[in-house]
């Protein structure tokens, strides 16, 4: 709802942004041949997009995609989603069902004597605003909700809700074991196809916490494994799910006008650490049937559309490795709410970018979202 202040550095990039199932009007230009050339390219994607449909490709596992000619490629090589055939689009609100009684709850006090800090919890941020307002560098970002801050503890674990959207919670003693060794220990992305039992235990654990609060779907996207001596945990990275259909989350640089919902949270011994959750509460206000999904033989054509259009840049150095159907958020400042929309989102992780030196002098795509229903590019980001 509104934009906030604060003392640390968030990076601005370029978003482009499209409504599920409708068209953006075409972009007034001084130039008559670039406004034809735009809307080309619109006619070429809506003809695409309403073409008769086919036979679904329900057997399709594998995805190896070369889309373009010449050096002017893009290479997808990634494992097929499954893809549902009616999607909605999903307007989120404020929660106000985040109360101190649910606060409570889902604190969990064993010793019964809690302490409210709310009022102190409050002052603290509002102060932290005033502060940075005045300093010489100030970062603007956009935050989803305007409720009052709600923080109980009982001296070993803490809670708090904020903003109507968000909560934390962490258990005093369990942190301050793991992280005495969180920067000396040993650190292993655990991949999810060789560790199906841990992540599986581990969304058991946290829903088991998160259903006191009203969320009772996540999608874990990774999990990291910290060990030393005799001490064991995991850090585990998650979005809020919607019927079986996550949030886009591998991302560049987060601006104003941003929200992206997002989780993490530290489990050991079968008990959660910490956990935080910056905007994954926000209650479904309306739920919207928006149409059949794109088809990934109609996205290899809108793709191909925009790649011979300028509108994106391929490389034949760069292989796009990862297609996930997911929800794009989009934020409504004026009004409050957030919009999810559903997206194939084509990527390559960041980190695998970053640690190719060639790949990251690369100019080339590495990330794309393209609205499932209606074909429009919401988000697309080059290095």
């Amino acid at each position: 709802m509104r934009t906030k202040v604060l003392g640390f550095v968030v990076a601005a990039m370029c978003l482009a942004v499209g409504i599920c199932g409708c068209q953006k009007a075409p972009e007034r230009s001084a130039d008559e041949d670039i406004l034809h050339a735009k809307d080309s390219v619109q006619d070429e994607v809506a003809a695409i997009v309403n073409e008769p449909e086919r036979a679904a490709e329900t057997d399709m596992q594998k995805i190896n995609s070369i889309i373009g000619k010449g050096d002017h490629v893009i290479r997808i090589r990634a494992q097929m989603p499954d893809v549902p055939q009616d999607v909605k689009t999903i307007a989120l609100g404020e929660n106000e069902t985040l109360t101190k009684d649910v606060l409570k709850e889902f604190l969990g006090s064993e010793t019964g004597k809690i302490k409210d800090l709310s009022e102190e919890a409050q002052k603290e941020i509002e102060q932290s605003r005033a502060e940075n307002e005045q300093g010489e560098e100030r970062a603007v970002f956009s935050v989803f909700g305007d409720a009052p801050v709600y923080k109980l503890s009982d001296g070993q674990k803490t809670a708090s809700f904020s903003d109507g959207t968000g909560a934390y919670y962490q258990d005093e003693r369990l942190y301050e074991k793991c992280a005495s060794i969180y920067k000396s220990s040993d650190e292993i992305v655990l991949e999810k196809a060789d560790h199906e039992n841990v992540y599986r235990e581990t969304e058991k654990i946290l829903l088991a916490k998160l259903s006191k609060i009203g969320m009772t779907e996540i999608d874990i996207y990774k999990i990291t494994q910290y060990q030393k001596e005799n001490v064991t945990f995991y850090e585990i990275e998650f979005t809020p799910s919607y019927e079986g259909m996550g949030v886009v989350h591998e991302i560049g640089s987060i601006s104003s006008g941003e929200v992206f919902p997002s989780g993490k949270a530290w489990i050991c011994e079968e008990s959660i650490v910490t956990l935080s959750l910056d905007a994954c509460l926000g209650k479904a206000e309306m739920q919207e049937t928006c149409g059949t999904v794109l088809s990934w033989r109609q996205m290899e054509q809108i793709l191909e559309t925009y790649l011979n259009s300028g509108t994106i840049h391929g490389s034949n150095q760069a292989v796009l490795t990862e297609v996930e159907l997911l929800y794009y958020p989009i934020f409504k400042e004026d009004e409050n709410k957030l919009e999810l929309v559903p997206v194939w989102h084509i990527y390559t992780p960041m980190s695998v970018w970053m640690e190719n030196e060639e790949l990251a002098e690369d100019e080339s795509i590495w990330s794309i979202c393209v609205n499932a229903v209606s074909g429009e590019i919401v988000r697309s980001e080059s290095l």
